[in-house]
């Protein structure tokens, strides 16, 4: 039951519940921005608001020129900042910074990697101007009784297999065409072409391909076989030369370091290649393998000379066909990657 004294009528008792109301609100803990006041606290408490976000906005790092530890300097921007107390990146930054160090890391790999397999490349295999070089220097006659090397045999391979071999023979006999197209032959048939007839009018390339192109020592039983087969190829410009030059009255004498004893087969490999026609067919006789092979081909161009004949070039594989004298007014000298005999 509720008394007089109690209820709103009662006019004393009305005014101090105001004044308790008041100091409630008054004493509350809400926000500013919340709290229950006039136009003019409402404002105040806007603008203090605003205030504290630009604070905070300064930087997307935080300001530390605010700090209890009392930086006295610093600069920077959005993306880092440094002051005296140090250096201090944001999540932005740093991402950017991670992902550069990231590639820099994978491109230094693969270099390394990849000078690696470089390195363990020309460590296998010599470098092809090794070769190059050797083979130069032999058709030079720099280099006299040397095997071809063992580590060259796929440097001549690749001579021979690509084409250049064959492209470096025929400029050879092309400029000997040259030169002997501006000699008008005479009619008694005594102007004459020494050759030589291995790797010069004959080609041994299949022999030499079964046998690593010459890096093996002479076999010479192996040579005899394949010799006593009488199925060597001519080669195609020389042919075509001694054919052309044949029809204009040249003759042509061949000189061999061939033994007497291969004299049936070799001409018969002669005639079955194209060749016919030839003035003389020299091989060594048993008592003549004591001579050098300068000394034996030298011997046999004066005796041809002595019986009458002009010699007005000699062309051949090796120098030994050409040296010693008695060899023409110009000699010619074929390309030969495989062997070489002085």
């Amino acid at each position: 039951m509720v008394g007089a004294g109690d209820g709103p009528s009662d006019g004393g008792n009305t005014s101090s519940a105001s004044a308790s109301a008041s100091d409630v609100l008054s004493s509350s803990s809400l926000p500013r921005s919340f709290s229950y006041g006039t136009d003019d606290g409402l404002e105040a408490g806007r603008q203090s608001l605003l205030g504290s976000r630009m604070n905070s906005t300064n930087s997307l790092l935080g300001s530390r020129r605010g700090s209890v530890y009392g930086s006295r300097y610093g600069f920077g921007n959005a993306y880092f900042e440094v002051d005296d107390l140090g250096v201090y990146l944001s999540s932005v930054a740093v991402t950017v910074l991670m992902a550069c160090m990231a590639t820099i890391g994978i491109i230094l790999f693969t270099l390394v990697v990849t000078l690696a397999v470089m390195l363990g490349k020309c460590q296998k295999a010599p470098l092809p101007n090794t070769c190059a070089s050797f083979t130069l220097n032999a058709e030079m006659n720099n280099l006299q009784g040397y095997l071809l090397p063992q580590e060259c045999e796929s440097f001549v391979a690749n001579y021979v297999g690509s084409g250049q071999y064959h492209t470096d023979f025929t400029v050879a006999v092309e400029a000997a065409r040259s030169y002997l197209t501006t000699i008008e032959a005479g009619d008694d048939g005594r102007d004459l072409v020494v050759l030589d007839i291995d790797e010069t009018a004959l080609s041994n390339m299949p022999y030499y391909i079964a046998n690593h192109y010459g890096v093996d020592a002479w076999n010479e039983t192996l040579w005899d076989d394949w010799v006593n087969n009488a199925s060597a190829p001519a080669l195609d410009a020389m042919l075509s030369l001694y054919t052309d030059l044949r029809a204009q009255n040249w003759s042509f004498a061949f000189i061999t370091g061939r033994p007497e004893s291969q004299r049936e087969k070799t001409e018969q490999n002669l005639a079955a290649a194209g060749y016919s026609d030839w003035v003389t067919l020299v091989l060594r006789s048993p008592d003549e393998h004591t001579l050098t092979a300068v000394e034996y081909k030298s011997k046999y161009r004066k005796m041809l000379e002595s019986d009458g004949y002009r010699i007005r070039s000699s062309m051949g594989d090796q120098w030994s066909d050409l040296s010693g004298g008695n060899a023409g007014d110009r000699t010619f000298k074929l390309p030969n990657p495989m062997y070489y005999i002085y």
